[in-house]
């Protein structure tokens, strides 16, 4: 299935709250959150408010940097994928995580959506001005990382590689946004 034409970017709604958190509880076995800061004890509605505000650089949490969180789906509306566009560095994106985190479910995999989903957040970055977006990846990540290169990704030069909370090495790369 070829699902590269078909895909569409967009925020979060309210009726994505069952898809998003099966989704979110798929990629935690890859120890990824699809949904990042989701509390299963949180309201759903009150979660798409503060993601899309971020946005809009509003009710931004103490220590955060203005964010988005947009979906990929597909021409029947399932969610495949996701991207979270951070329009700026603190000192701790700096280091690990940077501009870009996306994650793509199980299912989807292998059929361009981690390099559609790049892509978009790149061009989101462009709009607000970024030239170049760091974007990390776990160093056993060879489909991510194959996905940054695709992107136009170089090693970060300086520090190519630092290791994350948990011991795990983690590359870093610079990609041009234009």
């Amino acid at each position: 299935m070829d699902v590269l034409g078909e895909l569409a970017f967009r925020e979060l709604t309210d009726a994505d709250e069952q898809q998003a958190i099966d989704a979110h509880h798929a990629l935690l076995a890859d120890d990824f959150e699809f949904l990042p800061s989701w509390t299963e004890k949180g309201n759903w509605a009150d979660y798409v408010y503060r993601m899309n505000a971020g946005r809009r650089g509003e009710h931004v949490p103490e220590g955060w940097v203005r964010s988005a969180l947009f979906v990929a789906v597909d021409q029947d509306g399932w969610l495949l994928g996701r991207v979270s566009v951070r329009y700026a560095l603190n000192s701790s994106l700096e280091n690990l995580g940077g501009h870009l985190g996306y994650g793509v479910l199980p299912e989807a995999r292998r059929q361009g959506v981690a390099g559609a989903l790049c892509r978009f957040g790149l061009d989101e970055l462009l709009a607000a001005g970024v030239q170049r977006a760091l974007i990390t990846c776990a160093a056993g990540n060879a489909g991510s990382r194959a996905t940054i290169l695709r992107c136009g990704g170089v090693p970060d030069a300086q520090r190519p590689q630092v290791v994350d909370g948990d011991g795990t090495a983690q590359l870093r790369f610079w990609v041009p946004t234009a």
